[in-house]
């Protein structure tokens, strides 16, 4: 596992990425914030390795995007990910992703729970020692930046 900050995502906005609006679609957001839950899974010892031996992985209760900006084809893109809050076997995060030069593009919070497939049925599980310690020091780190305002919004009309 890596020091205490967590590398940015980077991505380039492939053509299949962009929609029939000539932008990139609402899909390709949650891939892109989705591929960056997988650097996290790098980063807190949640790897390819582990998930083969331990037979174990994380599943996504929630995701809610908002889109803030249009990308297009070709277009650089930077996803950072903040743990807001972690427990024995769930983590809260909170990623914005930006324009490579600054603007922000969207943001996405979720929630993730470690699961178990080792039984043949998916069940929740503890994370590893060293993932609790690691999202621990992380939640901690994440915590001085505050509370994104996007997080107390609701979503609906009213």
């Amino acid at each position: 596992m890596s020091g205490p900050e967590l590398p940015a995502s980077r991505f380039r906005v492939p053509s299949d990425w962009v929609d029939y609006n000539g932008h990139m679609g609402d899909f390709a957001y949650g891939i892109a914030f989705s591929r960056s839950v997988t650097a996290l899974m790098e980063d807190i010892g949640l790897d390819e390795t582990y998930r083969a031996a331990a037979q174990a992985t994380l599943y996504t209760l929630e995701m809610r995007i908002g889109y803030q900006r249009e990308c297009h084809e070709g277009d650089s893109l930077v996803v950072q990910t903040r743990v807001q809050a972690v427990d024995a076997k769930r983590m809260h995060l909170y990623q914005e992703m930006q324009a490579e030069d600054g603007p922000l593009l969207a943001w996405c919070e979720q929630v993730l729970l470690h699961v178990a497939r080792d039984s043949g049925t998916p069940r929740a599980a503890p994370f590893p020692s060293a993932t609790v310690d690691r999202l621990a020091a992380l939640e901690a780190q994440h915590h001085a930046a505050g509370r994104p305002a996007w997080l107390e919004r609701r979503t609906g009309l009213g």
